[in-house]
C-alpha cells in the first residue's frame, strides 16, 4: 500500500502530469481523474513549443473527450501554427469535434480551412497562442503557477517527460537537488519520478550522495524507502 505521506506530497505536484503523459505514449489519452491538471500541462506545453503537432493533437483529443468549451481555442491554436498545410489533420480533428462546436464556431474554423477567413481578428476562449487578450490572460494565468525562468530544473525536466526522456529528466533533478537542496519544489519532482520507477537501489545511492545536506522532504523520503520495502516483501 502506498505511504499517505508521499501522496499528500507529491500528487498535487506539478510534474505529475507530464509523468503520467510520458508513460502513455499515445495520441488519445486517459486522464480520468486528472483532467485539470492534464488540461493545464497541455495549455502550457502548447504555448511553450507551439511547433509541436503531437502536443496540440493530444491536447486537442484531450478537451473533445471531456467536452471541453476550450476545444474551440485548442483547434484554433493548430489551425495557425499550420497556416494552411495539414489541410487533412486539420479536417480530421475539425470534423470529431464538429458535434461540440457551436455552429458559429464551426464555420468560423471550416472557412479557415478553406482559405476564406482570417484568424488574426479572432482571439477565442482557450487559446494560448493568440494575440489577442483572452489569450494573453491564459497565459499570465498559466506562468502565475510556475516560475517565469524557462532554465528553472522542474521546468526542464516536465518538457524531458513530455518527449518522452524518462532517464534524462531524472538526472536533471538529482543534479538540481544535489547543487540546491533546500528546494522543496525539486524534491517533491525527483519523488514523482521515484515514485513511479520503483528503483530502491538508485533512490538508496542518491540519499548516501544527498547526506548531510539540507532535506527539507526528508520524511517523504522514508516513508518512499518504507513503501518500497513493504512492496519487496510482499513479493517475497
Amino acid at each position: 500500500m502506498a505511504a499517505s505521506g508521499v501522496i499528500e506530497l507529491i500528487g498535487s505536484h506539478p510534474l505529475e502530469a507530464a509523468f503520467r503523459i510520458a508513460y502513455q505514449g499515445s495520441l488519445h489519452i486517459d486522464a480520468f481523474g486528472w483532467e485539470a491538471k492534464a488540461k493545464s500541462f497541455y495549455a502550457h506545453a502548447v504555448a511553450r513549443s507551439p511547433h509541436t503537432l503531437w502536443l496540440h493533437v493530444q491536447r486537442i483529443n484531450l478537451l473533445a473527450t471531456v467536452a471541453d468549451p476550450d476545444l474551440h481555442g485548442a483547434l484554433f491554436d493548430l489551425f495557425l501554427v499550420l497556416d494552411g498545410r495539414g489541410s487533412a489533420l486539420c479536417k480530421r480533428l475539425l470534423s470529431m469535434a464538429k458535434p461540440l462546436l457551436q455552429t458559429s464556431v464551426y464555420r468560423l474554423l471550416a472557412d479557415q480551412l478553406a482559405g476564406a477567413g482570417s484568424m488574426l481578428r479572432l482571439s477565442p476562449r482557450g487559446s494560448v497562442l493568440s494575440s489577442g487578450q483572452l489569450g494573453y490572460e491564459q497565459l499570465i494565468r498559466l506562468e502565475e503557477s510556475t516560475t517565469d525562468d524557462p532554465t528553472d530544473p522542474v521546468k526542464v525536466a516536465s518538457e524531458q517527460l513530455a518527449f518522452g526522456q524518462t532517464d534524462l529528466a531524472q538526472e536533471s533533478l538529482e543534479k538540481a537537488v544535489s547543487a540546491e537542496p533546500h528546494r522543496l519544489d525539486l524534491h517533491q519532482a525527483l519523488l514523482e519520478i521515484y515514485h513511479h520507477s520503483r528503483d530502491k537501489q538508485r533512490i538508496n545511492q542518491f540519499l548516501q550522495r544527498l547526506a548531510g545536506k539540507p532535506n527539507p522532504a526528508r520524511k517523504a523520503w522514508q516513508e518512499l524507502i518504507h513503501e518500497l520495502d513493504e512492496d519487496s516483501d510482499t513479493i517475497g
